[in-house]
């Protein structure tokens, strides 16, 4: 009898637990947007940043960059040896021109004001959307070192 006891409690235990609904339950995440954050090298108070296309009848189609900022003194490069080498600008993480600028620099103790632009201009790139905004990555040389600035969502403007 004992025996038979054990067998039916097990078979109702086995029938119970065939019977009982089991519920998956999905835990859902929340998505994760990752924002490509830039880091600075250098200390910069931009004053402007400009692009432009120039669509002037008569001319040739040209894409122009220019813009002026103060590097700042810092103890992680010399303001003096630092120099603005060249511009590259990207759109949608893609890159569209390496530039190398006229650059006229004016220093003080605590500072040094940069201005830079394209003096001609430069054959407008087909695939660049000038609709949407680019980012500037100022790349300075400091010796051997190579310190990088961005400047983001800069607007392309059309002039016609």
């Amino acid at each position: 009898m004992n025996l038979f006891l054990k067998i039916i409690i097990i078979l109702l235990s086995i029938f119970l637990a065939s019977c009982s609904t089991t519920e998956v339950t999905k835990t859902e995440k929340p998505v994760q947007k990752i924002v490509k954050k830039y880091t600075n090298d250098v200390e910069l108070n931009v004053e402007k940043t400009i692009s432009w296309v120039n669509l002037m009848p008569g001319t040739l189609p040209k894409f122009h960059v220019s813009g002026k900022f103060t590097l700042l003194k810092n103890k992680d490069y010399d303001l003096e040896k630092t120099k603005l080498k060249f511009i590259k600008i990207y759109q949608d993480e893609k890159e569209f021109y390496f530039i190398q600028p006229k650059v006229l620099e004016e220093i003080s103790d605590e500072s040094k004001v940069i201005t830079y632009s394209t003096i001609q201009g430069l054959s407008i790139n087909k695939d660049l959307n000038q609709k949407k905004g680019i980012t500037f990555e100022l790349v300075f040389k400091e010796g051997n070192s190579e310190l990088k600035y961005y400047v983001e969502n800069v607007k392309v403007e059309e002039v016609q």
